[in-house]
């Protein structure tokens, strides 16, 4: 795996565990938010007004519905997630982006472990 990634599945006897790192998450969630940003802003038109004849610099972006959708794919193998690092879910509208995923992965028969959460906690989610 890259040393980037932020979800790592391995096999702990016969289950699956994924385990999540909610701040590399949050970085390429912040990431993705940045290099979406609405037309009109040409704070990421890197090309532009340049005067050498070449049109604006095109990246490749992924948006945060990229994002979150390839975490979903990944965790389709997966029979127990671990959150780590989750001090990061802070930002609300990030949390609730993750917990989608969460309540995705749940609803599939999925269990997510976080040290961050009580057993109570977790049950009422």
């Amino acid at each position: 795996m890259r040393r980037r990634e932020f979800l790592l599945l391995r096999t702990d006897a016969a289950t699956r565990v994924a385990e999540l790192s909610c701040q590399r998450l949050y970085i390429h969630y912040q990431h993705a938010c940045v290099t979406t940003m609405p037309a009109g802003d040409d704070s990421l038109d890197v090309g532009a007004g340049a005067g050498d004849g070449e049109p604006p610099t095109a990246f490749a972006v992924r948006t945060t519905a990229d994002l979150f959708g390839e975490i979903a794919r990944q965790l389709q193998g997966a029979d127990v997630l671990r959150l780590v690092d989750t001090e990061w879910l802070a930002l609300d509208e990030f949390r609730r982006d993750v917990e989608t995923v969460l309540d995705a992965f749940r609803g599939s028969g999925g269990r997510v472990e976080s040290p961050g959460l009580t057993q109570t906690q977790e049950a009422t989610r």
